[in-house]
């Protein structure tokens, strides 16, 4: 490679050798010149870390490198010169070369004495000259070839300062530029990686300073491990090695271009990828808005199941409250939609139709802003994604191509959550082996909100009977819809588990409705639908009437899923196909309930004419109370499989609302030092972990073949995964955007997990700077 020419002096050299090297050096006499000089650099042979710089600054060419460099920076030179020559600064640059070998090769170093390298300086500033650096690959797309950027006639320090010009076109019309692109070319080659190089180009000739590994990201990192991997420079285990989780979220999902300005309001990223549109502060509001061909941003202050047409409809998502397992998160991560929710500061106004953060702008409605659901952000105004993202064709192949390596590791199965035939299809499609989790709940989301509202508030009679029958004829329609995309593959439907009041009519809504009627002397709601909202609302539902205990309150309710189940599968099977039907049972905290529902099962079996001997549809047990965690022998005697529910475990074992907890508590914690991140986000290794390992350990000791798998959101998670996969679980199931992070998370806790502890802690950082 051309680098800058060097001597190796002896520690006593002269001043006659000493000049016989700098003559060696510099055949052009510029060493000590009033203009377009040339300076000297020193160092110990041994310790490259103490050059030296700037030797041969003089009073006579002071005046040219102050019009090049400025005179903050040449009196800056001259001081640490006089510093680190103990007060010396001879006035001629030869004395101040021999001041310089003796300063570094003389006695007042406690190391023996060594031999000293005297390098040239290539100045940028001359003529035909300049500084740049350049790149192997495009840092921002993994594009490859030559980029960067070059100042001609300039410093290193005016090209960080003030930038310069693109050098990719520069190299194909500079004389030098075959040249550098040869040497970054062989750069690359040597270091094994795409590489960072700085040059100087000095009247014509460039030479190279430093060659660095390029710290790459997102698409441009993926792409380059891809193209090395497929050229044959990397094996599968070593590109999977050096593209990590979050590399992978981050090519797949576009980044804004900030131009400069920061986000006009913060939250918690909860579901990543960037959506530009209009501000609207209602579902109706967004429908409407996308049936005129617009991309609505439905700005809510929490989202309710009566909202899932104005989710479906909008480009992004923003609510004021909630977090990383609220409503809107959940229901946007399965549709792929960027949310931003628990806002910083801030405060939506329904009746108003604004967004305020603390004192700053408000953004109303119908105000253009752009959501980057990965970084939490808020932006004023449409902005564009930056370029090398998910509809770029290289990256897309190159996601394909780590995918297609991180499946030849061997791990646990993957399955997709899904609620729609929809679902289950894309999560086929991008590699899962069937479902892990199918919420009946959100079957009901949106305009079928009132079939299960209306069985909820229905009298015993025939009123409940009428209700449940069309609760019923719905769920084995979608029922046969989805085992029918997830044919011959294992879909486990999980009962009904809604908190009751988001299935409810708004008790505040309606009080405020009779009121206002009783003032005016008005018909005011219904009293029947009042009072039952009144008696059956809850203070805390999370805790409430919910999963299994809904399900024995409400027996009838559970056995008209079981029954639209056992016939959407019976049909199915006379049409010759292959379905494959599970139950899981939510919210269990005591054996009896899971007996109890395996007593409804059985009844439904019976009455559709499934004889004793036939194989029966699998029943398992969600374990996600903290109870079910320490009574999980008890449970696994009981069930056929086992689910971990880490969202709503992991909330329980913190004693953390899930929907409030990020909003104020968590980020105040983090800020104190209380805790490093969010449980609710990042995985918890002793607490919840331990539980879960426990828990194992203690249903495989009463069943050593017992299936059991994720469904929560950490399912996906790295370090989750690689707790996970050592602790022996048998899937993991997560919505199907973020099947790609599963299967690579999947692939690197293989790479690792063989004959090492069960891990605790964050995804190693091994790569991602490294190219």
């Amino acid at each position: 490679m051309p680098v800058p020419p060097h001597a190796v002096l002896p520690p006593d050299a002269d001043e006659e050798t000493v000049c016989a090297a700098v003559a060696a050096l510099d055949p052009g006499r510029r060493f000590g010149a009033a203009v377009d000089p040339v300076l000297l650099a020193t160092h110990p042979l041994d310790r490259p870390e103490e050059r030296l710089f700037h030797i041969g600054l003089t009073e006579a060419n002071a005046p040219w490198f102050v019009a090049c460099s400025g005179e903050r920076s040449v009196r800056a030179w001259r001081a640490e010169l006089r510093t680190r020559l103990a007060g010396e600064q001879p006035e001629t640059a030869i004395g101040q070369t021999v001041a310089a070998v003796r300063a570094q090769a003389g006695p007042r170093r406690r190391e023996p004495v060594v031999p000293v390298v005297l390098t040239v300086m290539p100045q940028g500033s001359g003529p035909r000259s300049g500084t740049g650096l350049a790149y192997s690959r495009d840092p921002e797309t993994g594009e490859p070839g030559v980029s960067g950027s070059y100042r001609p006639a300039g410093t290193g320090r005016q090209l960080l300062t003030r930038g310069g010009e693109s050098l990719a076109s520069l190299v194909t019309r500079e004389p030098w530029g075959a040249e550098l692109a040869a040497v970054v070319g062989v750069a690359e080659e040597r270091v094994g990686r795409p590489v960072r190089v700085e040059f100087v180009v000095d009247h014509g000739h460039p030479y190279v300073l430093a060659v660095r590994p390029a710290r790459l990201t997102g698409a441009a990192l993926l792409r380059s491990v891809a193209d090395a991997g497929r050229a044959g420079r990397l094996s599968g285990p070593e590109a999977l090695a050096r593209v990590d989780t979050t590399t992978l979220s981050d090519a797949l999902s576009p980044a804004v271009r900030l131009a400069g300005s920061p986000p006009a309001v913060t939250g918690i990223g909860v579901s990543p990828g960037v959506a530009a549109g209009v501000a609207v502060f209602s579902a109706a509001d967004a429908v409407a808005l996308r049936e005129k061909g617009q991309d609505p941003v439905l700005v809510l202050r929490e989202s309710r199941p009566e909202d899932l047409p104005g989710l479906l409809a909008a480009s992004a998502v923003v609510t004021e409250r909630g977090g990383r397992t609220s409503h809107a998160a959940v229901v946007a991560r399965g549709l792929g939609r960027p949310c931003v929710t628990a806002l910083a500061h801030s405060a939506v106004d329904a009746g108003r139709r604004t967004l305020r953060a603390g004192d700053g702008p408000v953004i109303a409605d119908g105000d253009p802003v752009t959501v980057d659901g990965g970084a939490g952000a808020v932006h004023r105004g449409l902005r564009t994604p930056a370029s090398g993202t998910r509809s770029d064709p290289e990256v897309t192949d190159a996601a394909a191509w780590l995918l297609t390596q991180a499946d030849a590791v061997t791990g646990p199965g993957l399955r997709a959550n899904a609620d729609n035939a929809a679902d289950a299809r894309r999560g086929r499609e991008a590699g899962a082996a069937g479902i892990g989790l199918c919420r009946i709940e959100h079957m009901f989301l949106g305009d079928r909100q009132p079939l299960l509202e209306r069985v909820l508030l229905a009298a015993p009679g025939p009123e409940s009977k009428e209700a449940l029958h069309a609760l019923g004829s719905w769920l084995r329609e979608e029922f046969t819809r989805i085992l029918a995309a997830m044919d011959g593959l294992p879909v486990t439907v999980r009962l009904l588990d809604p908190p009751r009041h988001e299935f409810l009519p708004d008790l505040a809504e309606l009080t405020a409705q009779e009121a206002v009627a009783r003032a005016l002397g008005r018909p005011g709601p219904d009293p029947e639908r009042l009072a039952v909202t009144r008696e059956l609302g809850e203070r805390n539902p999370m805790l409430g009437v919910r999963g299994v205990r809904l399900g024995l309150l409400m027996p009838d309710l559970t056995a008209t899923q079981l029954r639209s189940l056992v016939a959407a599968t019976d049909g199915l099977r006379r049409d010759g196909a292959d379905p494959r039907p599970e139950v899981l049972v939510p919210m269990v905290s005591t054996p009896a309930e899971a007996d109890a529902v395996r007593r409804i099962l059985d009844g439904v079996l019976a009455a559709a004419g499934h004889a004793p001997d036939r194989p029966r549809i699998p029943l398992g047990v969600m374990i996600e109370t903290p109870r079910s965690a320490l009574l999980a022998g008890e449970l696994a005697a009981r069930a056929d499989f086992l689910s971990l529910g880490t969202n709503d475990l992991t909330s329980l074992v913190w004693g953390l609302s899930r929907d409030d907890a990020d909003r104020e508590l968590l980020p105040r914690y983090i800020e104190l030092g209380i805790v490093d991140d969010s449980p609710l986000e990042r995985w918890d290794a002793s607490g919840v972990g331990g539980l879960i390992s426990s828990a194992i350990t203690a249903a495989r000791a009463v069943k050593p073949e017992l299936s059991i798998g994720v469904c929560g959101e950490h399912a996906s998670d790295p370090a989750a995964v690689r707790f996970l996969t050592a602790a022996g679980i048998d899937y993991l199931s997560c919505v199907p955007p973020q099947l790609p992070q599963a299967r690579l998370a999947r692939a690197r806790a293989g790479l690792r997990v063989p004959g090492a502890p069960v891990p605790a802690g964050p995804d190693a950082h091994d790569g991602r700077d490294e190219g």
